[in-house]
């Protein structure tokens, strides 16, 4: 029998993976670590790394993976004004978070799992189901930041 929600995420996040490559397709490095809003805004590079690794963590959570090594905070600290490597960077990890969701062919949506722990947290303890869909919910909204930040990028004067 075919997990129907698995079917439909894999879907959705492939879609989504093609999404961050388009908004990140095409520009110059100088882009990639802008920051619209000064110094307490997020630049592309950060946006695009943070997400990547939020997501391949959360699908993990959701399939039922070992969870990956993670470190959050250095997530908001990545600079780069290298666009193929942020685009490979991208590629690597999307194989990745696909490569966890073509993995299983089953998922049992109501097990409960421990997610990654922040710093000074204990680790939670999730149904997969909200991790399922709380990694699609993430994804999406920085994906809508990245093509934001893209958009204010080309508009400035």
């Amino acid at each position: 029998m075919t997990d129907a929600l698995l079917a439909s995420a894999r879907y959705i996040v492939k879609e989504d993976l093609k999404d961050l490559g388009d908004a990140i397709a095409g520009l110059p490095g100088a882009a990639l670590d802008w920051k619209p809003a000064g110094a307490d805004t997020n630049s592309i590079a950060v946006l695009v790394t943070h997400v990547l690794h939020s997501t391949r963590s959360w699908m993990s959570v959701a399939v039922g993976a070992a969870l990956p090594e993670r470190d959050r905070e250095s997530e908001f600290q990545v600079r780069s004004d290298d666009a193929k490597a942020l685009a490979d960077f991208m590629h690597d990890f999307s194989r990745q978070i696909m490569a966890l969701l073509e993995g299983v062919d089953e998922v049992d949506w109501t097990a409960s799992r421990k997610t990654h722990a922040r710093p000074g947290d204990a680790p939670e303890t999730v149904p997969a189901s909200f991790a399922l869909l709380h990694a699609i919910e993430h994804l999406r909204e920085h994906i809508a930041h990245v093509g934001l930040t893209r958009q204010l990028w080309e508009a400035r004067g």
